[in-house]
């Protein structure tokens, strides 16, 4: 905003003036003939009433401070001292006489000068600063908008400006994603041992620790009676000694059950490893499986879009009646709908049928996956690598869609049954939470809260069912019935190994979204800070803000490694199931 109050680059006065400048002070002399010539300034201008006027001696020569009360709006940033601005330099106001009634006329006189223009470069595509005190301004204007709501703006004003550095974070985050992918593959035995030991070493470390807290005062007194002139440091426990033993058992046994499974189970473990590496194998040689995730999330989205739109249309088929909010605002403002049983039932037939769709949706992505691994796994050898079909996602979902569509909607329709319970049930028990009368049912908060437990947990383990299933039925082209039998056989005969699969899938997840983001997130940080683009002020990519650039570049990258790290995941079921 200028010192008129208009909005540069948007009010009608100020639409060809985006950029906000701040005149200098004037000085004690005035540009003379010899020096309007010197600068390349003209001698005359025309007045807004075309009358041709002399500014010889009119133009003020800029003194060393900035008058950053008064800004005015203006088209470019002056580049040099070729130039001049007229510039308020006072306020004079003259209170009339009061009438009667106590009302009475003031008049404002704005005085301005034309003042010659200093050096300035654009900052942020809004503010003209400059350049010889352009670090005094940049943080006089920080210390001017901490805190409030135009630092806000300005930062997402900037993380909208700097597209050219999310768009090089972007490809960096693929990049990095696969580096970490490839040092997965090169270093899964290292990283699942490594975690074997600390979940070993680690249980076993804190039941010496107890043990030691426990009996402190023992250990001490012996040191003492030896003649050590030693003061052993006070364990942070819980400070009853049963409790500390107890806890100190607790732990060994879990440090001991721990390396018992490694022992007994080592075959599991590195079987659980080599599916791992077969997993990045995949996706190495059908690398737009990651896209998959995307085009999924999407065709969902576009799909909630259509059904929220259809459902407004199913709601509209009601009889309209007026409905009253208040009875003190007027009627016609609002309206609701009466319907019939069989509206009602057709609505909700609707929702459950919205409901399926999304659930088939979930059960295609899965499938395509499958069916994906399968092709990889059937592929001859061509110099040491798989030589996949071309378009393995599109013949998948093709073959999903046409063959193996009932067995999706089987398994689809049974999760969106028990979610529209889930959801009418959750509905209830919140309705019945909001009453916080005396007279409130406790049984009916009980059952339903009871039935929402056990409708999500059963909603789980059917998810988790149906992903089993697909696999087989992929691979052995199934129905959804026997698919689900061979699953659970399977599941249940290595259920060991299962969670094994489901642990290291944890963990691996968990460590690429948390060293991609980091490493992508300070690589931009670097980028923005020492690349002479983005650190130079005088450049139309200048970043003031590395540090919210750096945070969002770091979001970025944890988008890209959630996509990769969630398609891991989904891979890695059906290199282990049929195996």
């Amino acid at each position: 905003l200028n010192w008129e109050g208009e909005l540069c680059g948007l009010d009608e006065a100020v639409k060809d003036k985006p950029l906000l400048y701040w005149c200098a002070k004037p000085g004690d002399s005035t540009l003379s003939e010899a020096l309007l010539n010197n600068f390349s300034l003209p001698t005359d201008i025309k007045d807004p009433s075309g009358a041709i006027v002399s500014i010889i001696n009119k133009i003020v020569t800029p003194g060393d401070a900035l008058d950053l009360l008064h800004p005015i709006c203006v088209a470019t940033c002056p580049s040099d001292s070729g130039s001049f601005h007229p510039c308020l330099q006072s306020v004079s106001t003259e209170k009339g006489t009061k009438s009667f009634d106590g009302s009475f006329l003031q008049t404002s006189d704005f005085v301005s000068k034309l003042v010659q223009d200093i050096e300035t470069i654009t900052f942020a595509h809004r503010f003209c600063m400059p350049k010889e005190s352009f670090a005094w301004t940049l943080e006089t204007l920080n210390e001017t908008i901490e805190g409030s709501a135009t630092e806000v703006m300005y930062g997402l004003a900037e993380i909208v400006e700097a597209r050219k550095v999310f768009l090089f974070t972007g490809c960096m985050a693929v990049v990095i994603s696969y580096i970490f992918m490839f040092a997965l593959d090169c270093l899964a035995f290292p990283v699942v041992y490594t975690a074997l030991t600390i979940c070993v070493v680690g249980p076993v470390g804190a039941g010496l620790y107890f043990i030691y807290g426990a009996f402190h005062h023992e250990i001490s007194n012996g040191i003492e009676d030896a003649g050590w002139n030693v003061v052993l440091p006070k364990a942070i426990t819980t400070s009853d000694r049963n409790w500390d033993i107890i806890v100190s058992i607790l732990c060994f046994l879990l440090g001991i059950g721990v390396a018992c499974f490694w022992c007994c189970k080592k075959k599991s473990i590195n079987f659980v490893i080599v599916a791992v590496k077969a997993t990045i194998r995949v996706l190495y040689d059908v690398p737009t499986l990651i896209l998959l995730p995307s085009l999924n999330t999407a065709a969902r989205a576009i799909v909630l879009i259509l059904a929220m739109w259809g459902l407004a249309l199913v709601v509209s088929v009601g009889e309209v009646a007026s409905y009253d909010i208040h009875s003190w605002v007027p009627q016609g403002l609002a309206r609701t709908f009466n319907h019939t049983q069989d509206e009602r039932l057709y609505i909700l037939y609707y929702i459950f049928a919205c409901a399926w769709i999304y659930e088939l949706l979930l059960a295609l992505q899965q499938f395509v996956v499958a069916y994906t691994v399968l092709i990889w796994y059937n592929a001859p050898l061509n110099n040491g690598k798989k030589k996949v079909p071309c378009a393995p996602i599109v013949r998948a979902a093709f073959m999903g869609l046409t063959y193996h569509l009932g067995s999706l909607a089987f398994g689809a329709v049974l999760l969106a049954f028990f979610r529209i319970i889930y959801v009418l049930v959750t509905f209830f028990y919140n309705q019945n939470k909001k009453n916080q009368d005396e007279e409130a049912n406790g049984v009916v908060k009980a059952a339903t809260a009871c039935c929402c437990c056990c409708l999500n947990c059963f909603e789980q383990i059917l998810r988790y069912l149906n992903s089993g299933a697909y696999v087989m039925v992929a691979v052995n082209s199934d129905n959804y019935c026997q698919g689900a039998d061979r699953a659970v056989k399977l599941m249940l005969s290595e259920f060991v190994a299962i969670g094994a699969l489901e642990g290291s899938t944890f963990l691996f997840q968990t460590l690429g979204n948390i060293s991609i983001p980091a490493a992508g997130g300070y690589l931009t940080y670097l980028m923005v800070t020492q690349l002479e683009q983005f650190k130079s002020v005088t450049s139309p990519d200048y970043i003031a803000q590395p540090k919210v650039i750096a945070v969002v570049g770091g979001l970025i990258c944890l988008g890209v490694s959630v996509s990769f790290m969630s398609i891991f995941d989904t891979v890695l079921m059906p290199c282990c199931l049929p195996s």
